[in-house]
């Protein structure tokens, strides 16, 4: 692009058009090629520069980015005689002083901007440089930089076709990889075809199930017992998904974290002497633990003889 991409714009007046090198040379039809045709104009007056020559001519069409249509500055544009401009070499210069614009009656005017049946209208509608109207085949050019742009809430309905397979089901489409979970699991399609959670808190999958298990004797009434506990390693996390109590009597079990109680369960007469602790919520989550975090699980029984009892913490270590 020539350095008069962005011209002012003007009402009464033609800007001036630096000298341009014609990229090919002139043919026998008036046929002129340049870089770019951005500011010409027809019924623009051109001075072109070869050596000592200097020789103008009338534009009659633009006709493409890069080429334009010449003719005698005295002719009419519709006229149909052609200009020999065969003589002037690639590298010749092209210019265009700063002139009057031609005088353009108003009857003229409502003609070429009155749009035919059956629109029937003035036109109003954008055009590009060449006059061409912005359509799928020719869009507008638009470019966001140095900043950002907020539209709102946007209904739209989008195509999308997915496939696990590449070539299926037509032949060139490509496998799309598509996952379904709350950022810690992910939904997995087990060898026969059913759906279960699929463990994978990173996505490196560097994770290790862990589990912690203890067990005390002799624990005497109403004295709180811690029973089995975890703490998360430097430079891991941790989910903690399940918890398994169980004792040779009746008794409350109590689940801390950082010896804040998460949860609380009893044993009861003529029931069973075990439970189990789900932390998994019913999107699939779990409680999310930092390190040093530490899981305790605690008992208490008010039964006058000596109990035993056992837990076991079930966590995934992260990292």
């Amino acid at each position: 692009m020539s350095d008069f991409t962005s011209p002012r714009i003007t009402e009464k007046r033609y800007i001036k058009i630096p000298p341009t090198a014609l990229t090919a040379s002139g043919t026998v039809n008036g046929l002129i090629t340049v870089e770019n045709t951005y500011c010409f104009k027809v019924g623009q007056c051109l001075l072109f520069k070869q050596g000592t020559i200097f020789f103008k001519a009338k534009i009659q069409r633009v006709i493409s980015e890069t080429q334009f249509i010449v003719i005698e500055p005295s002719e009419s544009i519709v006229t149909k005689k052609k200009l020999n401009m065969s003589s002037f070499l690639a590298g010749t210069t092209v210019e265009l002083q700063e002139v009057k614009r031609p005088v353009i009656d108003l009857l003229e005017i409502q003609r070429q901007v009155y749009e035919e049946e059956p629109t029937i209208a003035l036109r109003t509608h954008q055009v590009d440089w060449l006059g061409r109207s912005y359509d799928a085949s020719n869009p507008m050019p638009v470019q966001l930089s140095d900043g950002s742009i907020d539209i709102g809430t946007v209904n739209a309905e989008l195509a999308v076709q997915l496939t696990h397979q590449d070539n299926v089901p037509n032949n060139g489409d490509i496998a799309d990889s598509v996952k379904i979970g709350d950022g810690v699991e992910t939904l997995a399609v087990n060898p026969d075809g059913s759906i279960n959670v699929s463990i994978n808190p990173t996505p490196s999958g560097n994770y290790k199930p862990v589990s912690t298990y203890n067990e005390v004797t002799s624990v005497v009434s109403s004295s709180l017992t811690t029973v089995a506990a975890y703490t998360v390693p430097i430079g891991k996390t941790a989910a903690l998904y399940t918890a398994d109590v169980s004792g040779s009597s009746i008794a409350t079990y109590t689940v801390e974290v950082n010896s804040v109680v998460v949860d609380k369960k009893y044993t009861w007469f003529g029931g069973q002497l075990s439970e189990r602790f789900e932390f998994t919520t019913p999107n699939g989550g779990s409680i999310q633990l930092l390190a040093g975090d530490i899981v305790t699980i605690k008992i208490t029984h008010n039964r006058p003889t000596p109990g035993n009892f056992n837990a076991k913490i079930d966590v995934v270590e992260i990292g």
